[in-house]
């Protein structure tokens, strides 16, 4: 592995054909060694500015069932700008997170990460990573490949599952602060791929009630997907207009709204949404329609809380024989 200061990010070391080469790509774990490579097979580097995500490959069985998430900000120093101190801390943010999560409770819907450590280049910069469980696919190529054969049973039991994950995060004082189809990451339990767990994933961005790092004016998470309060951070904050700037709870859950409407519409509400707007043919479609608007209020004081999310999405699964 190297470290490009062109690209900013951890790339695998290659052939003159472009192919990884195994003995170079090596990290020791727990006095057993991995092959790095591709998450995906002829995809070089995932999306991310700020990590790099990779499978370990053991060379002894060739098992493949774990993932590898390397920070691409090296450890700082006293003299660093205070935006990679930023940026560092997050990812260390993000491996407590995730670490409170596994030790608390153990959640199903939450990533399960495995292990931590920290690999040094050849210029002796230290980067952070974590090892985790390796998912199958994320939300977006599931649904957009499977959309005609799921039906809305398996739709709200993936609500259900998302709820879960995001409200243990919650519990713990931790905001997820990018929800989106790419961080929902399903991990098939059974050969045939009947069976599955869907799991939150991808806490780069997650934040805890106690600690704010944000900086003024900055964009936290993607634009199509921001709560009303994340844009008016983005685009006034400096201003002192007196616009509610905080991301928090309520924010998750305006993206979690967002999130819901994808599952069952697979398309993003922009803007005002009617139930002559939603696509999706289900017995319940009005109560799904419900839940979903009440979530994606402007205002947070009539935003749904989770508590009141947690009440709708047990009644539809009552309905639906899930629960």
């Amino acid at each position: 592995m190297k470290f490009d200061k062109f690209q900013k990010r951890i790339l695998l070391s290659e052939n003159d054909s472009g192919l990884p080469l195994p003995e170079l790509n090596t990290i020791h774990v727990e006095g057993k060694s991995y092959f790095i490579q591709p998450i995906k097979d002829g995809q070089k580097i995932t999306k991310g500015g700020n990590s790099t995500v990779f499978r370990l490959v053991d060379p002894e069985n060739r098992e493949i069932d774990k993932a590898i998430k390397f920070s691409n900000i090296y450890k700082p120093i006293r003299s660093s700008p205070d935006k990679v101190k930023q940026r560092y801390g997050r990812f260390i943010t993000e491996i407590q997170a995730l670490f409170e999560i596994r030790d608390n409770y153990d959640n199903p819907n939450v990533v399960k990460i495995v292990d931590d450590g920290l690999w040094e280049s050849n210029d002796g910069k230290v980067f952070p990573y974590y090892i985790m469980e390796k998912a199958n696919c994320d939300l977006t190529s599931y649904i957009l490949e499977n959309n005609d054969k799921v039906d809305v049973s398996e739709r709200i039991s993936l609500c259900m599952d998302l709820f879960n994950g995001i409200q243990a995060l919650h519990k713990l004082d931790y905001y997820h602060r990018d929800i989106k189809p790419d961080n929902i990451l399903v991990f098939y339990t059974s050969e045939d791929n009947e069976k599955f767990t869907w799991k939150i994933g991808d806490l780069g961005l997650v934040a805890h009630r106690e600690r704010d790092c944000d900086e003024i004016n900055e964009k936290i998470g993607p634009i199509g997907w921001l709560s009303p309060e994340a844009m008016n951070k983005y685009l006034t904050e400096s201003s002192n207009l007196g616009l509610d700037c905080k991301i928090d709870e309520c924010s998750d859950v305006f993206q979690l709204g967002k999130l819901f409407w994808f599952i069952f519409n697979c398309n993003v509400p922009i803007g005002q949404i009617a139930l002559m707007d939603f696509r999706f043919e289900a017995p319940e479609k009005s109560f799904i329609f419900d839940l979903i608007f009440k979530m994606l209020h402007y205002s947070k004081t009539r935003r749904l809380q989770i508590n009141e999310i947690e009440e709708y999405l047990y009644l539809m699964g009552k309905e639906f024989q899930l629960i």
